[in-house]
């Protein structure tokens, strides 16, 4: 009887252990929640809020996104590919510490979408490629769209679709092919527009026909000069100067407007003399894709007075122009000649991607060099001796004759005078920043934007301003222009600081 109700016993104890115990579990977790209840209301009665928060934004970490800033779109010329189908360049600018996505979208014939991943280079290592204190630069985008897109079509950042910025790649209106283009660089606050007519009379003696000047913010009086030169192949502003050119232009020059392309013996000088300097040297280097050329610096002396009118121009003070730096064996600020067709992006000192294999050929200075006219220098340092006369007298001769042909309703009237305080304020400027790169702590990134200009100018100005647009595509964001145009710059000869005047987001980028 005993060993029975000791089995009894054992039994009755594993079906006990068997059951959950409601009770004390109802029990713990009264007292868990009791405990934080009571935590919670002490630790509300003795912290702050916001320092809850401050605790909290320690696990948080910033996600700033793609924001692309496209510059133009275009479609890839024909004779530059070597495989089929059609494909578009979007050119836009980005921050280099980002990798960028970039999707396309168009419609096939037969309705059917087409969604297709672009292909980024960077365009270069920007002007401080060891850090990111000019962290944005240029990128190319390339990616293939359908065979009967003709217009505008959608890119973005993600394959969705539906959040997607519509673009219109530029069909360039110029028909003719031209042998040599010049891509000036940007003017800003620009209001010498004597030197503007040196430089332009001179490339167009020795053998450019077009020649493509974008503009930030210049004089009234620039503005009307190039408006006029405009109907004779002279555009007043585009930034996407290489792939603008590139469906007319054999050859394609980099420079600032102060300069140009001489012989190396300048008394040499002949009309379209630069075609055949550049045409000698490229058929010698079969698989230059472009030229990097030095420049010398070249004495100087502006007319003391600015001329009145038109017909008051003349070129005689080169005559004045008697040294320039000679050529030793060191390395000097760089100009470049390119094969439209055989590269992809400029530097204005160097070029950057180049196609199917072709590279960059450094020309020697005693082959040829380009000289900087620069208006400060009066005086040049280790110079050689040199004779502008006969290049003088070709601009005054070419002169005369666009008097008749294109300034006719300019010929007499009264100009606003030009001047270099634009380029002394500027210049100021610049050594500011040099000096800061002394002290290896520097603000700012050395371009011309971060430069701002004191001096209030009596005369009229104009400025070119876009409005923009954006489009909020996954974490990033794209930024595109919608409306170009002239304005009436600032007091200051400056342009306004363009605005978003559309976006699918609360989110600015």
């Amino acid at each position: 009887p005993m060993q029975v109700l000791n089995r009894a016993r054992i039994r009755l104890i594993h079906l006990t252990m068997g059951k959950t115990n409601w009770c004390d579990v109802a029990f713990k977790l009264a007292l868990i929640i009791s405990a934080s209840l009571c935590g919670a209301a002490l630790w509300h009665r003795t912290i702050n809020m916001w320092s809850m928060k401050n605790l909290g934004d320690a696990f948080l970490v910033k996600e700033i996104g793609s924001r692309m800033i496209v510059l133009g779109t275009f479609f890839r010329e024909k004779a530059e590919q070597n495989v089929n189908g059609k494909f578009a360049i979007v050119h836009f600018l980005g921050d280099g510490r980002e990798v960028h996505d970039l999707y396309c979208h168009s419609t096939m014939p037969d309705g059917r979408p087409l969604t297709t991943r672009a292909m980024i280079q960077r365009i270069h290592q920007g002007k401080r490629a060891a850090n990111d204190i000019c962290a944005w630069a240029g990128h190319i985008a390339e990616c293939e769209v359908s065979e009967s897109t003709n217009g505008p079509f959608r890119i973005s950042i993600t394959r969705d679709s539906s959040d997607a910025l519509i673009v219109t790649p530029e069909i360039p209106k110029e028909k003719k092919q031209h042998e040599l283009a010049v891509c000036v660089a940007p003017m800003y606050i620009y209001t010498d527009w004597e030197i503007m007519l040196t430089g332009i009379e001179t490339w167009l003696a020795l053998g450019a026909t077009k020649i493509i000047v974008p503009i930030q913010s210049a004089s009234e009086t620039t503005y009307k000069i190039l408006q006029e030169y405009e109907k004779q192949g002279i555009e007043e502003s585009h930034v996407n100067c290489l792939f603008y050119a590139k469906s007319f232009a054999d050859m394609v020059v980099f420079t600032d407007i102060d300069d140009m392309l001489l012989p190396v013996h300048p008394e040499q000088v002949k009309p379209g003399g630069n075609i055949d300097v550049l045409r000698k040297i490229f058929d010698d280097h079969p698989q230059a894709g472009s030229l990097l050329f030095e420049h010398r610096d070249t004495q100087l002396r502006l007319p003391t007075e600015s001329p009145s009118s038109l017909a008051a121009v003349a070129f005689d003070f080169l005559r004045d122009s008697k040294a320039k730096q000679n050529c030793q064996v060191w390395r000097m600020k760089t100009r470049v000649a390119v094969k439209a067709a055989r590269v992809d992006s400029v530097n204005m000192h160097e070029t950057g991607i180049h196609r199917f294999g072709y590279v960059q050929t450094r020309v020697p200075c005693r082959i040829g060099h380009f000289y900087h006219l620069r208006h400060s220098f009066q005086y040049v340092a280790d110079s050689t001796p040199i004779e502008l006369n006969n290049l003088a007298t070709m601009l005054n001769n070419n002169w005369q004759s666009r008097l008749d042909s294109t300034f006719r309703s300019l010929l007499n009237e009264t100009l606003n005078r030009s001047d270099t305080d634009s380029f002394r304020d500027f210049d100021r400027c610049m050594s500011a920043i040099n000096e800061e790169h002394w002290t290896l702590h520097v603000s700012r990134c050395l371009t011309p934007h971060v430069c701002y200009s004191r001096l209030r100018r009596d005369m009229s100005c104009v400025a070119s301003t876009t409005d923009y647009q954006f489009v909020r595509s996954g974490s990033g964001y794209l930024i595109g222009q919608d409306k170009q145009r002239f304005i009436p710059a600032l007091t200051n000869c400056e342009a306004p600081v363009p605005v978003f005047t559309d976006g699918n987001h609360y989110f600015a980028p």
